[in-house]
């Protein structure tokens, strides 16, 4: 509970509100109507009184008319956990996808609520009985607007992600790594410092919304390519991985994710298992995954950081900031050596000019020009030792083993 109504109050602080109480209530059921007792409301109303604040953000997710009692009965507006995470989200949003992606979240959340934004027209007007009050008419006016609106999204998100098709298969020669990891793990500082890239970086929640693609290592064949991706967060609107996850396939196709924990973070545990639930939501579970430890500079109890080495043997451990990448850089190069194969080829003089795209899609390990052909080792995966058999008039002769 401390937890989450703390992380609560980090996100109010990224949109600058300024959290002046917080009120927990501990109950075996909600109450349907309000969320929430009558004695807790009158205690909610005293704290509005006394502190001189004109918003209540509760952090759960509220219904329609949940919202619409709340704030007749308290008397200010009122803002839920995921209409939060929007607001965010759309302050965030650099790119023309990233605003539709959010704009999209955002028409999905509304469009049930809207019945109630006009009935005061009813009210004031009265109505014909039997017909449609001039309240309902426009309710029904902007539910067309909205859905509308959302179905043109929807299509216009379609077709960038048919352009990102495109790129993917520009791509597909290369080994493809993503950062993934919740919100202000480091991500985006471990991505400038494996890459040298120019990627912002900002200590606040969901400072990177759009996914950035940078060469990881250009001299190794194939290329590897690592991209940097929206952070991750307990109970994420699924309004919002629905709009996202075009942009998410890059973690969803990656060969390898590094996945980025702030340890010195005391719920970091917690935020792993939050990673781990929407790697499964989004159909990227099966993806193999190295656990980068991020941070050691600021865990000042050492305790902490020998319990997390135990807990994860595997895991690399290092400050974004202060640290050399090398050693993580070598341990992605040792993944991809694990799973590629090494075989001899032989490509006809008459088919020469096909052996650039050998280059491209394997390491050549040796080449000889003998009497009968051009004979090679080369190094590649299974996937681009095929597509050179499909696209390259090569014979293969027996294999010398795996690398």
């Amino acid at each position: 509970m401390a937890e989450s109504m703390q992380e609560l109050a980090n996100l109010c602080g990224s949109v600058g509100i300024m959290p002046l109480a917080q009120i927990v209530q501990a109950r075996p059921r909600f109450d349907p109507a309000t969320l929430y007792g009558s004695g807790k409301l009158a205690e909610i109303k005293q704290q509005l009184r006394t502190r001189g604040a004109d918003l209540v953000v509760f952090d759960h997710d509220l219904s329609p008319s949940q919202g619409q009692k709340l704030e007749r009965l308290l008397g200010v507006m009122v803002m839920d956990r995921t209409q939060l995470i929007l607001e965010i989200f759309h302050r965030n949003a650099r790119t023309r996808e990233a605003r539709m992606q959010v704009e999209l979240a955002q028409l999905e959340y509304m469009l049930p609520r809207l019945v109630g934004m006009w009935a005061h027209l009813d009210r004031e007007r009265g109505g014909i009985s039997g017909s449609k009050g001039t309240g309902e008419k426009q309710i029904n006016i902007d539910r067309t607007l909205v859905r509308t609106r959302i179905a043109r999204l929807k299509k216009e998100l379609r077709q960038l992600a048919s352009e990102r098709e495109t790129q993917k298969k520009r791509r597909s020669n290369c080994f493809q790594v993503s950062l993934v990891g919740y919100t202000n793990a480091g991500k985006s500082t471990l991505m400038n410092r494996l890459t040298h890239a120019d990627v912002k970086v900002e200590d606040r929640l969901f400072a990177t919304l759009d996914p950035t693609t940078r060469v990881l290592l250009d001299h190794y064949r194939p290329r590897v390519l690592l991209s940097d991706t929206v952070g991750f967060l307990s109970r994420l609107p699924h309004s919002l991985v629905a709009s996202f996850r075009s942009t998410l396939e890059v973690v969803r196709d990656a060969d390898l994710l590094l996945h980025v924990v702030d340890v010195s973070h005391e719920g970091h545990e917690e935020h792993i298992e939050t990673t781990l639930q929407v790697l499964q939501d989004i159909g990227a579970e099966a993806v193999p995954r190295l656990l980068v430890f991020n941070k050691v500079d600021r865990i000042e109890d050492k305790v902490t950081l020998l319990l997390a080495r135990k807990a994860h043997p595997e895991a690399v451990f290092i400050s974004a900031e202060q640290d050399d990448p090398a050693p993580l850089k070598q341990r992605i190069v040792q993944f991809f050596e694990n799973s590629m194969v090494t075989t001899p080829l032989l490509l006809a003089y008459a088919d020469y000019g096909n052996l650039a795209k050998v280059y491209r899609w394997s390491r050549v390990d040796e080449v000889r020009y003998e009497e009968d052909a051009i004979h090679l080792v080369v190094t590649s995966t299974p996937a681009n030792l095929e597509r050179i058999r499909a696209n390259v008039p090569v014979w293969r002769e027996k294999a010398t083993g795996t690398g």
